[in-house]
């Protein structure tokens, strides 16, 4: 196997919960080596729930694969000594404590450059460093309610709906990762290294993209469209005979196709539903026509028929058949870990380079273990030393 783009990059993450070792995770999964640093406690999702595997909860397991870990106790002396020492040889450090905790701690990006200037910090906040709500609790869930996610997520008039996936930590996540590989980039050409930030806020607020930007601009307040699109008719979900399909056909063309194929010619003439803006004003009268229409099929029926007519369409799979489906099948989008003698699958990170698509699959670390051989073979402490600080975790 080709060696992979971050070969020689050392990562110290000393992040915990989602949006930290995703992450780290992507970062790993490219090549990066990440060293997981955990207080004597552990990372707190080890044990979430609702599935436990062999004492572990599969949240961890699905985020921090392909890292070695170790403990450090940073409120004692020699450990944070330790932890200086590691910075020296490491290109990159990633932490998300709430705010103010890394400057107690003495692990703050000014501190931490000035024993290593080419070393990248990331510091991952709930809503940055400075304004109202720097020092707030921030939780996914409130903050998709708090960036405006959850106000046009839902049906018209129903209760405001939190998305399906965790956004505001995964957006971060990315987001942390494509800061810390453009800082990498940054310091190939200057030599030396930066101070990255990537909040959850600013993170689940930049999805709001497009819509943010008519919202600013005219002043209107974008309202939840169930499984449609606020400027697009037909884009939605269907019922069909046996299941559902999403079809988007709100291209000129498209939509003409789509009323050929029901039969209904004369709805692409109506003035109401001539072009694509104007039907987004009618939807209320255009959608209940095609409602009545694709339930008489089944799901399978639409597809084969909308594909070969070029009209996008889907059906709404659920998570097993999304998994299970030929195409992730075929780019092998499920790995198996061999943890504590078990087998657990997981989604791979969907990027590959030169065709590659088989990348290593390491089991995440026990708490603390490679801890003694990663201070004797990075910084060369001898056995009394290191018996001393993983002494100071079993106290």
């Amino acid at each position: 196997m080709a060696q992979l783009p971050l070969a020689g990059v050392r990562v110290l993450d000393l992040t915990q919960a989602l949006a930290g070792p995703f992450a780290t995770m992507i970062l790993a999964d490219m090549g990066a080596e990440v060293i997981k640093i955990e207080s004597p406690a552990g990372d707190l999702t080890r044990t979430t729930p609702p599935h436990i595997v062999q004492g572990t909860s599969l949240y961890f397991l699905t985020n921090n694969r392909n890292k070695r870990g170790m403990v450090l106790d940073l409120k004692a002396p020699d450990a944070l000594a330790a932890f200086y020492d590691l910075c020296k040889v490491a290109d990159v450090v990633i932490y998300n404590f709430s705010e103010g905790v890394a400057d107690r701690l003495k692990i703050d990006a000014d501190t931490l450059r000035k024993i290593n200037e080419k070393l990248i910090v990331c510091n991952m906040t709930g809503y940055g460093r400075k304004g109202p709500d720097a020092r707030r609790r921030a939780v996914d869930p409130i903050v998709q309610s708090l960036a405006g996610a959850v106000s046009i997520t839902g049906v018209p008039g129903g209760e405001p709906v939190r998305a399906g996936v965790p956004s505001a930590d995964l957006s971060t996540g990315l987001y942390a990762a494509i800061g810390v590989l453009a800082a990498l980039h940054g310091r190939d050409r200057t030599g030396v290294g930066s101070s990255v930030e990537a909040s959850l806020f600013h993170s689940q607020l930049s999805l709001l993209n497009y819509m943010a930007t008519y919202c600013a601009y005219s002043g209107e307040i974008p309202q939840p469209v169930g499984s449609g699109h606020p400027g697009t008719v037909p884009s939605q979900v269907f019922k069909t005979a046996d299941g559902w399909i999403t079809i988007d056909a709100g291209f000129d063309r498209h939509f003409q196709t789509l009323c050929r194929i029901l039969g209904k010619e004369s709805l692409s003439r109506d003035p109401r539903f001539v072009s694509r803006q104007v039907r987004a004003r009618h939807r209320g009268e255009l959608l209940p026509i095609l409602i009545a229409e694709i339930e008489k099929h089944t799901t399978a029926e639409w597809e084969r028929i909308l594909d070969e007519a070029g009209i996008p369409c889907g059906k709404v799979n659920n998570v097993k058949e999304a998994l299970e489906s030929p195409q992730s099948v075929a780019y092998h989008s499920l790995r198996d870990i061999r943890y504590r003698g078990e087998d657990v699958r997981v989604l791979a990170t969907p990027v590959w380079f030169d065709g590659e698509d088989r990348h290593p699959v390491e089991p995440p670390p026990e708490l603390g273990q490679h801890t003694a051989d990663i201070l004797r073979g990075l910084l060369g402490y001898d056995d009394a030393r290191i018996a001393a600080l993983t002494a100071k975790r079993e106290d």
